[in-house]
């Protein structure tokens, strides 16, 4: 029996209906486009919460500056960074860079390194394959991102693992994941020229965060301080414990590693921002200009699909930007409409992997 052309009828070539048939047409007709689009986060200090006043009709709204247009799930890497160096070619500021977790998977050498090598400060989420113990380097461990004492209870070790697991609830993640801040490494100084930075024992300088018998000038200083309970091995004490301060090169954890805590409040804030205002565009674009439809763009081949599709991006960015004109008072005349303001925020020290804690208030 001769098998149906996918090509002529997807509908006759799926074993089943519905999901692998929409699978199928997809990969024989469509195209998917990498969009880099605008962000801020200057609303809330890295340690704080959102500010109680905020005049929303001073910020940007969120505008695609360069995108990629490409075949379905390929080298998705490869596009964002060629995106990136057109924005970084046209001396757009870097900063922040919040990506999904499909980028996680990419090799260093494709995507962590030739983003933080363009000056942005990337920001990620994890699957739940990649929590925990990520990586360690002289006895520090790399947990959910952030570099830790090697003498970490098991508890906070796999805090997040185990609250998506359903071991834990909601309250007792947050409690551990806060006292797990007291055990990370503080950076000593700013990266060099080569993107090594020193880092230092929760223990050792003149603020220690812990107290350890190891470094018998963090004993007493503060009662409240956590107690490092140092296991005895055969090898002795790792170098992260023998010395003050270690030297991360660049490439140590490159994969995982970010600046902010991943679940704090401060990477709650940064994280979430962004990426809404990524998904804000896309169901933006589809609603006003319909690019998700191939019959608003009737000439095949991915050259004239490009271009099609900057006019639609070009002509949404242009209908974002005088909406927002409108909110502004120019020439001595009040504002046409009222900045778009229906959501409140929410309070990020709130946040869980599994949703914002019960019974608490958001932040106005």
């Amino acid at each position: 029996m001769r098998r149906a052309d996918p090509a002529s009828d997807p509908q006759e070539y799926s074993p089943h209906n519905g999901k692998k048939t929409r699978k199928a047409k997809r990969y024989l007709y469509g195209f998917e486009a990498t969009l880099v689009v605008t962000g801020e986060t200057s609303t809330t200090p890295l340690g704080g919460r959102p500010a109680a006043t905020r005049d929303t009709s001073r910020h940007l709204p969120a505008l695609v500056l360069a995108f990629t247009v490409h075949k379905p799930g390929h080298d998705p890497a490869g596009n964002a960074i060629t995106a990136l160096r057109d924005v970084r070619r046209r001396n757009y500021p870097t900063g922040w860079l919040a990506a999904d977790r499909a980028y996680n998977a990419a090799l260093p050498e494709t995507f962590h390194i030739p983003v933080r090598d363009l000056g942005y400060r990337p920001i990620w989420d994890y699957r739940i394959d990649q929590l925990g113990i990520q990586g360690s380097h002289a006895g520090a461990l790399l947990i959910d991102g952030t570099w830790y004492c090697p003498n970490l209870p098991q508890p906070l070790t796999t805090a997040t693992a185990d609250l998506l697991t359903k071991k834990i609830d909601k309250h007792t993640w947050r409690a551990r994941v806060d006292a797990r801040a007291s055990y990370r490494l503080r950076p000593k100084a700013a990266p060099d020229h080569r993107g090594a930075r020193r880092m230092l024992c929760p223990a050792a300088g003149t603020h220690p965060t812990v107290a350890c018998p190891v470094k018998r000038r963090s004993l007493g200083r503060d009662p409240r301080l956590p107690l490092i309970d140092v296991t005895p091995t055969p090898a002795g004490h790792p170098e992260v414990c023998r010395r003050e301060s270690l030297t991360f090169t660049r490439d140590i954890g490159i994969r995982h590693w970010q600046e902010l805590d991943h679940g704090l409040a401060p990477w709650v804030h940064h994280y979430f921002r962004l990426r809404n205002r990524v998904e804000h565009f896309n169901g933006y674009a589809k609603d006003h200009e319909a690019i998700e439809r191939s019959r608003t763009r009737r000439i095949r081949g991915i050259a004239a699909q490009s271009l099609l599709l900057s006019f639609q991006i070009a002509h949404a960015n242009h209908r974002k930007l005088a909406a927002w004109l409108d909110t502004l008072q120019t020439s001595g005349l009040p504002d046409r409409r009222r900045p778009s303001n229906r959501h409140k925020l929410k309070n990020p020290r709130d946040w869980t992997p599994g949703g914002y804690l019960p019974g608490t208030t958001p932040d106005n």
